[in-house]
């Protein structure tokens, strides 16, 4: 018997963003639109506190699947939508529920006075509420609806600033790359109801225990595929950096906690059907592996602040595809949540940054000792910088230190590229650090501009966010995550529909304990990678400048050649589409059509001017017709 205040929860969940969304477009953005806001945020505080009645319910053990109602049903064949509370999805839904919560808060503040508000207030919580939806689903072509959703509306908000061309022609780059991803998504699905007559996860689960096929490997390569496009790996990653064009609340939401992570947990999900063939998981623990490497490179040589911070989302987004691949689910998970909390809180600050600057973004040629004139957004980035670099007792020095002690495990080029990742994200995140807030460089000017620290309503939701990032690695809150991806993934009895046992997952679910060794090179690593951006930004201060424009610059611009190659791919495309379009459908396919009845009324005058009507005609065809038939009889 599922409790009271459970079903409540579970209620609440939906019903109170559903509501608010509902209220806020056909009352308030009519009656009073600057205040569309305030509906959302009672949402949200009623969202965070049922998603943490879910956490304390699976933390007693316990998980919860629930049939709501029953979608396109044919015949004996019917989709059963409903909703699925265990350790994954109770654990990332309790940081997606907080996390977005406080950047609703700071978007209230960051988006007041903008003309779009209260289209950008519905369209933001509809995000939130598409997030929500695509976790706790029990099947999966609901989590596919949901997946779709996210993908809409995550369009909408890169875009939100449509007067801008880079801003349009950012969000259509997102949307196409998420579609060409999710085209496998779609295949998957497609090859579940083909194979299973069922896409409930659990069905699908016990498919693939009992009698792994042809269709395991089609299935398995196809949701992998749809992860790669949503959490930006190679070599669908190259939307997102252009994603920052979107306002600075949408980047924290979309790249920290919400969009990219969908990926992350749609194969920790899906790690029953992924294990299931032989190589795939080595696939995904060395594409992880190469895209982190890769886009730590580029963000030390980025100067836009958002765009810096966004390839250091693809990097971390790529060390928990590392751990999924060396079947470290609880870890990939442990370092979703606090990667959440330390990458919103950066984001954030850049956003105080570029408000100070009166503008949507800024760069390190822009600013320059900033820790002077502000210095609680310092003492916040400094924080979460700490976290991201895996400092010692911040938490991703656990979260980042127990990927790296996996691939520490599994040796050869992935123990290599796991130190070599803990160098490159200390150098980016503190050249940005010094570059931003420290010196007094003659290359950086402000323009006659005189930033200042922004209100409380800016600063609170960074302070909770940032002292998440330090607080989350202690041992008591790492055992709760352990327990709860555990809890979820071994064995637990769940309310099902017909009352079945849950079906054990094959991966770790428990966190590793802390390996000193691994921690000690990792810490070493990161300490010389942050005193390389010291020397580099600090002691050598025009070196940032010295490099910049020669062939070295164009290398990293283009992402090490990939952009030149997938503009050329692009290029392609759209002249394949211009030809198709203006030569074989405009003036061949459709000559072809409008030539055809005058071919017919010629073909039909010619066998006209053959039958005149004379008797004698017709008799010698008729004969020889005869003769032909006669002569092959009898040949």
């Amino acid at each position: 018997m599922t409790p009271p205040e459970v079903m409540l929860a579970v209620k609440v969940l939906f019903g109170a963003p559903v509501a608010a969304i509902l209220f806020g477009f056909f009352v308030m953005r009519r009656v009073k639109p600057e205040w569309t806001h305030l509906p959302i945020l009672a949402s949200c505080a009623a969202v965070t506190a049922a998603a943490a009645c879910l956490a304390a319910y699976t933390t007693a053990k316990h998980c919860l699947e629930l049939p709501v109602w029953t979608w396109a049903v044919a015949g004996d064949w019917g989709v059963a939508f409903g909703l699925r509370i265990d350790g994954p999805s109770s654990a990332i839904l309790a940081m997606v529920a907080f996390v977005g919560s406080l950047i609703h808060v700071y978007a209230a503040a960051y988006m007041k006075g903008d003309k779009g508000f209260a289209r950008f207030f519905l369209v933001f919580h509809l995000f939130f509420l598409a997030m929500i939806g695509l976790l706790t689903a029990n099947d999966y072509l609901q989590l596919y609806l949901f997946w779709e959703l996210v993908g809409v509306s995550s369009y909408l908000l890169i875009g939100f600033w449509y007067h801008k061309e880079s801003a349009r022609k950012a969000a259509l780059k997102a949307f196409m790359t998420n579609r060409i991803g999710d085209l496998g998504f779609l295949i998957a699905v497609l090859m579940m109801i083909y194979a299973y007559r069922s896409t409930r996860l659990q069905t699908v689960y016990e498919f693939m225990a009992a009698k792994p096929s042809i269709y395991t490997s089609i299935i398995a390569l196809g949701l992998v595929w749809a992860a790669f496009a949503k959490s930006a790996q190679w070599p669908l990653y190259y939307w997102l950096p252009d994603a920052m064009e979107g306002p600075t609340p949408t980047s924290a939401l979309m790249h920290a906690a919400t969009m990219v992570t969908a990926g992350v947990f749609l194969l920790i999900r899906s790690w029953p059907i992924i294990s299931a063939v032989d190589g795939l998981p080595q696939l995904i623990a060395w594409t992880g592996a190469l895209t982190s490497l890769g886009a730590a490179i580029i963000a030390g040589t980025k100067k836009d602040i958002k765009r810096i911070l966004a390839y250091s989302t693809v990097s971390h987004l790529g060390l928990m595809m590392l751990a999924v691949g060396l079947g470290e689910l609880g870890t990939a998970a442990y370092h979703l949540i606090v990667h959440g909390f330390f990458k919103a809180a950066l984001f954030l600050c850049a956003g105080n940054i570029a408000h100070a600057f009166h503008q949507s973004t800024a760069n390190v040629d822009e600013t320059g000792g900033l820790r002077r004139e502000m210095p609680f957004t310092y003492g916040c980035f400094l924080a979460a910088a700490l976290s991201l670099a895996g400092a010692p007792l911040f938490a991703g020095f656990f979260s980042k230190d127990a990927i790296l002690d996996a691939a520490w495990h599994h040796g050869g080029g992935l123990r290599v590229i796991g130190m070599l990742i803990a160098f490159g994200s200390a150098f980016y995140i503190f050249r940005m650090l010094f570059l931003v807030f420290h010196g007094d460089r003659k290359e950086q000017s402000r323009g006659g501009r005189h930033p200042h620290e922004a209100g409380p309503e800016f600063v609170l939701p960074i302070f909770a966010l940032s002292f998440g990032a330090v607080v989350l690695g202690h041992g008591s809150i790492r055992e709760w995550v352990s327990n709860l991806m555990t809890y979820g993934m071994r064995g637990v009895p769940m309310v099902l529909i017909r009352l079945k046992p849950y079906f054990d997952l094959p991966g770790e679910p428990a966190l590793p304990a802390l390996n000193w060794t691994v921690s000690a090179f990792g810490t070493v690593l990161a300490l010389l990678g942050a005193g390389a951006a010291y020397y580099l930004t600090m002691v050598d201060s025009g070196w940032d400048w010295r490099w910049r424009g020669g062939f070295a610059e164009a290398v990293f611009e283009s992402d090490f050649g990939y952009k030149i190659i997938v503009g050329w791919g692009a290029r392609a495309v759209s002249w394949t589409a211009r030809f198709t379009g203006r030569v074989l459908d405009k003036n061949w396919w459709d000559g072809l059509l409008e030539s055809s009845s005058d071919v017919l009324r010629e073909a039909g005058n010619a066998l006209a001017s053959s039958a005149q009507g004379r008797v004698n005609d017709y008799l010698w065809w008729m004969l020889a017709g005869s003769a032909v038939l006669l002569g092959r009889v009898l040949r």
